[in-house]
């Protein structure tokens, strides 16, 4: 390598570098914060096998890495967990036995060091108190798919569990006890809350819920009216206006597609728009459609295709 490409190399290299520093000089440093573990309390003896892990939020973290090992991390027999976390909680079911667990939270450049604690899981007597985690589908889901795995993680001794589903009129829809954790079922169209708790058969925990907003009607075809089509204008601004008439379900939005020629292939502009929409345009003969989609995910035809000519 010569003097000039070794420079170029030397200077590339340093480049890198110290735009690697700025980028992690960005991102605050939270190496010296601790996370502050609030329950279960340091050597605690629980009487339930569905453990809620909470601990405090670090100011500028991204996410938190939990882990659980049994009897202790200094001689672990078995690391049971270890998971990225958002938020500031875990639940975990665990077998009888005694457990420590640790907490560090992290951001793109930065970590904490561990906070750990002690607890041991005596027995299940206390069955009532574990909770049911619900998995699928996920909470306030806005689907067009009537068909829905509803399932759940199994709870430690329990013997059965029992699903209801609520309309929203909270009129129950269905009601089943299965020993399974995923039942698929169909829904009709609407808001539904569906809730499952578990029993060991003396015992039963409470209901955990969600909800679901179910909408499989695709959205009305728009009306265009502005302007109006083969028509001619001087002014430049123009007031696009459509109509159409909304289907009860999730909420339907519009959106706005201008090209420069009939084969529709140049796209000039398309926006999300609500009627009337104005848009300034130069000199030229122009096609325009509107399109209609819910937040199902539902989309409607594309309404008919209109011209006009700014001269």
């Amino acid at each position: 390598m010569n003097k000039i490409s070794f420079y170029k190399y030397f200077t590339f290299l340093l480049f890198l570098s110290l735009f690697s520093c700025e980028e992690i000089l960005l991102v605050p440093d939270i190496s010296k914060d601790e996370v502050v573990l609030v329950a279960p309390g340091n050597n605690a003896v629980l009487s339930t096998s569905g453990v809620n892990l909470s601990w405090n939020t670090v100011k500028d973290a991204d996410k938190y890495e939990l882990q659980i090992a049994t009897p202790n991390f200094d001689a672990p027999q078995q690391l049971v967990l270890d998971t990225l976390v958002s938020k500031n909680s875990f639940t975990q079911q665990l077998n009888i036995g005694k457990y420590e667990w640790r907490v560090k939270a992290v951001n793109s450049g930065y970590e904490t060091k561990y906070t750990k604690r002690s607890f041991e899981i005596l027995n299940n007597d206390d069955f009532q108190k574990n909770t049911v985690i619900l998995l699928t589908p996920s909470n306030n889901i806005i689907t067009k798919a009537a068909l829905q795995k509803l399932s759940w993680d199994a709870i430690i001794g329990a013997s059965e569990y029992q699903l209801q589903i609520m309309d929203e009129n909270n009129t129950l829809v269905k009601e089943q006890s299965t020993v399974a954790t995923l039942i698929n079922f169909t829904f009709d169209e609407g808001k539904f809350t569906w809730k499952v708790r578990a029993s060991n058969g003396t015992a039963q925990t409470l209901y955990t819920s969600r909800t679901i907003l179910v909408d499989t009607k695709v959205p009305n075809t728009p009306t265009l009216s502005n302007p109006a089509n083969a028509s001619t204008t001087t002014n430049t601004s123009i007031n696009f206006q459509w109509s159409r008439t909304p289907i009860t379900g999730s909420t339907e939005k519009d959106s706005i597609y201008v090209y420069t020629e009939s084969a529709l292939t140049n796209l000039n502009f398309k926006d999300k728009a609500t009627t009337p929409y104005n848009k300034t345009l130069t000199k030229g003969t122009y096609y325009w459609f509107i399109k209609s989609f819910d937040e199902a995910g539902n989309v409607s035809p594309r309404s008919t295709v209109f011209n006009f000519t700014i001269n």
